[in-house]
């Protein structure tokens, strides 16, 4: 449950800056990657966001959905055209290439539908961090890409602002491969990026102009990732730096705040939830103990290393595909057997319970009777749009705890690595600087913002 925050400006009492007072002329989002509604309300409840929990009591603040599977190329693609994967074409970081089973991974060239800056061409722009805008096109405006960006050079629009950008020793993103064997060194490069991407927001904001600014900080869905289990124990040796890590980013949102006077529509959001996990299912170990799934050699690396009589394989993190004729020139299915899988497959991984994949009640997760899935959904049910024939067969919806993965190579159905947290579909947020869209905003998704920049910058 939530409850919406209205306020009443009456004669004598001070307006903040950054609340919108009549009708707002630009707009400005900050994105917080993975941060949950429910973590922010607890931050707010400690005091240790002052300046957003003031924004969420004078506005607006309702949780969002995001879209299936839960990834920041999906939902921040969704976010950027206020359309569906269904429609704009993305449903992971990798995809497959059109009628092969083989690997190809999509990037902002991809994306089939135009995104809100493109939307608007007449409004001036800047897009900081934003994930899967690699690479940077050219707008009215600035964009500095976000993850994944293999080639600076091309991660940046104009190419102007490259110089100025490494001479202040810019990352997109943080070292997390380093970071698995250091978490303390993680720590202290999660500070420095967000130190760095801050302060570029910032002197964009204050020296460009712009109608349209939209920045994101990644560094929490990171945070998240490696350390979420610090947030609630006192006793973790990280958890200082996380409730510190959410007083920076709150201490940059009231300098954003400063930054915008009262003609913007000021929105935040997140692109997904998080919450603690347990452990990884694995459904490429499971399609093969289904006698589904079938290697050419013992360690397969790649999806070439999927024998031809294979009937379904997964692609991470929770998409399954049926090896149809109709579908991959190498597929072996017919139409109607596919579709009789599919149905099967769809209905034996509902009824999966915990015991069937070994885990027993010792163990912590939960009873052996428990079903290891929140669902299982097939493409049709989830998409719609002219990219529906590159939609995955089947949708895996991850049980809060259990994070499904689609490893090739795993020696069993389960097992945990070094992170401590996972996405979520729900419990992502949405906050608006206007407490009169509470009503309209319930029940939003991350498709949903598009239109309440658009409605703002539409206006002659």
């Amino acid at each position: 449950m939530f409850q919406c925050h209205w306020t009443r400006l009456w004669p004598g009492i001070e307006v903040k800056a950054g609340m919108a007072t009549g009708s707002p002329r630009r707009v400005a989002v900050l994105g917080l990657d993975g941060v949950p509604f429910t973590l922010l309300k607890r931050l707010f409840d400690s005091g240790v966001m002052p300046n957003m929990a003031q924004a969420a009591s004078d506005g607006t603040f309702v949780p969002m959905r995001t879209e299936l599977p839960a990834i920041s190329s999906v939902a921040w693609t969704s976010f950027m055209t206020g359309v569906g994967p269904g429609d704009h074409g993305i449903f992971g970081f990798t995809d497959l290439k059109s009628g092969e089973i083989a690997l190809h991974l999509p990037s902002f060239d991809d994306i089939r539908s135009p995104v809100i800056w493109h939307m608007l061409p007449k409004r001036r722009s800047i897009v900081v961090n934003v994930p899967f805008t690699y690479p940077a096109r050219p707008l009215n405006g600035t964009l500095i890409a976000g993850f994944v960006a293999p080639r600076f050079d091309a991660a940046v629009y104009p190419e102007s602002l490259i110089r100025r950008l490494t001479s202040i020793n810019y990352r997109i993103d943080v070292d997390a491969v380093r970071g698995r064997q250091d978490r303390r060194l993680l720590m202290t490069d999660l500070f420095d990026t967000l130190k760095i991407h801050a302060q570029v927001m910032e002197d964009l904001i204050k020296h460009e102009p712009w109608d349209l600014f939209i920045g994101v900080i990644t560094g929490t869905d990171r945070l998240h990732h490696f350390f979420f289990d610090a947030h609630a124990d006192p006793g973790n040796s990280f958890h200082k730096d996380f409730i510190d890590y959410y007083r920076t980013v709150d201490a940059f949102f009231g300098r954003l705040l400063q930054n915008l006077g009262t003609d913007t529509r000021l929105i935040a959001l997140s692109d997904h939830g998080f919450t603690n996990l347990k452990t990884q299912v694995y459904l490429n170990y499971i399609l093969k103990a289904e006698d589904l799934l079938f290697f050419k050699r013992p360690d397969p690396r790649g999806l070439e290393d999927i024998h031809p009589e294979s009937k379904a394989f997964a692609l991470d993190p929770t998409r399954i595909y049926i090896s149809s004729r109709e579908r991959f020139r190498s597929g072996i299915l017919g139409r109607s057997e596919s579709d009789e899988l599919k149905a099967r497959l769809k209905s034996r991984l509902q009824n999966l319970r915990l015991g069937d994949i070994g885990i027993g009640d010792h163990e912590g997760l939960g009873s052996v009777d428990e079903p290891l899935f929140d669902g299982v959904d097939t493409g049709e049910e989830i998409y719609r749009g002219n990219c529906l024939v590159m939609a995955p067969d089947l949708v895996v919806v991850p049980r809060r705890g259990f994070d499904v993965k689609a490893a090739l190579n795993v020696p069993t159905a389960t097992m945990k690595d070094i992170f401590t947290g996972m996405h979520t579909h729900d419990d992502a947020f949405l906050m608006v600087n206007d407490a009169s869209l509470c009503e309209r905003l319930a029940g939003s998704t991350i498709k949903d913002p598009a239109a309440l920049i658009r409605e703002v910058l539409e206006q002659s």
